[in-house]
């Protein structure tokens, strides 16, 4: 009986995956997912100068956003290709990654739900600000800094803090590991990996997940020391974490290599409009 629920939702995920307009709106999703790292890089190159306009964050990049000629129309088009891609991870969760077995399989449909979160959070907050304009994305080193201090409150609060400061950490990590091992080039059909097509995907997923993956590691070596020094002034987002290495010796330069990353991140992404594989 368990095996027959399985094989039912399995294939029911594998209908909603595959149905043309899940697809296609995903690969909207897509695009939507790398306007807001070019937005986040444009911001970066900004603080590398002085301040940006906005939050150096993806609240941040969709309040950006809003602010562009027909604004809203656009944020509500971006959250709508992220609704689907939440549909499209939660379908690869279910009865994805099938061309992996044992615990990589186990991996990728846990990464898929973890996307899920992300891009679910992403397009909640574009509707928010659809509705209510760019003021309601607020600081946000202010909501981090709240929520670090709330939970370092809480019993053994330091060592949650510490917890999710290492899994970024890690995050950060694996996303370098990432773009030198490649395993983004199974999120791509053939033709997306090989001939010229190929190269400059390679060049803008591998440069872009380093990118991101330093990025992330020093937002959680933030949220680490400010779990080690009980301080949750000392946490933050990605725009403290992007300002900590501005003030770094040669700090604008580095920012202005870590923009130009994040900037390929987007731009690979974009990318799977056309060559998004089934997985």
């Amino acid at each position: 009986m368990t095996n027959m629920t399985s094989r039912v939702a399995t294939q029911a995920a594998d209908d909603a995956k595959d149905h043309p307009a899940i697809a296609w709106t995903a690969r909207l999703g897509f695009a939507g997912y790398g306007l807001v790292y070019l937005l986040i890089a444009w911001l970066t190159v900004q603080l590398a100068f002085g301040r940006p306009d906005e939050s150096v964050s993806g609240q941040g990049a969709l309040a950006q956003l809003s602010q562009q000629p027909l604004g809203g129309v656009l944020l509500w088009i971006v959250a709508g290709g992220f609704a689907a891609l939440v549909v499209w991870e939660l379908c690869q969760t279910i009865g994805g990654h099938r061309d992996q077995h044992g615990l990589k399989r186990v991996g990728g449909r846990a990464a898929s739900a973890g996307r899920a979160v992300v891009f679910g959070a992403l397009g909640f907050t574009a509707a928010r600000i659809a509705v209510n304009g760019a003021g309601s994305s607020g600081s946000s080193s202010s909501r981090e800094e709240g929520f670090t201090a709330k939970v370092l409150d809480l019993p053994y609060g330091p060592f949650l803090v510490g917890a999710i400061g290492v899994g970024l950490v890690v995050y950060g990590i694996c996303s370098i590991i990432g773009g030198f091992t490649d395993f983004w080039r199974k999120q791509i059909d053939v033709d997306g990996r090989t001939g010229t097509a190929g190269k400059v995907i390679s060049t803008l997923a591998r440069t872009g997940y380093v990118a991101r993956g330093i990025a992330f590691g020093i937002v959680g070596g933030l949220v680490v020391w400010a779990a080690a020094t009980h301080d949750p002034k000392k946490s933050g987002g990605l725009d403290e974490a992007l300002t900590t290495l501005r003030d770094a010796p040669a700090g604008p330069y580095l920012l202005l290599a870590v923009a130009i990353g994040l900037a390929c991140f987007g731009v690979f992404n974009m990318a799977k409009v056309w060559f998004l594989r089934d997985v």
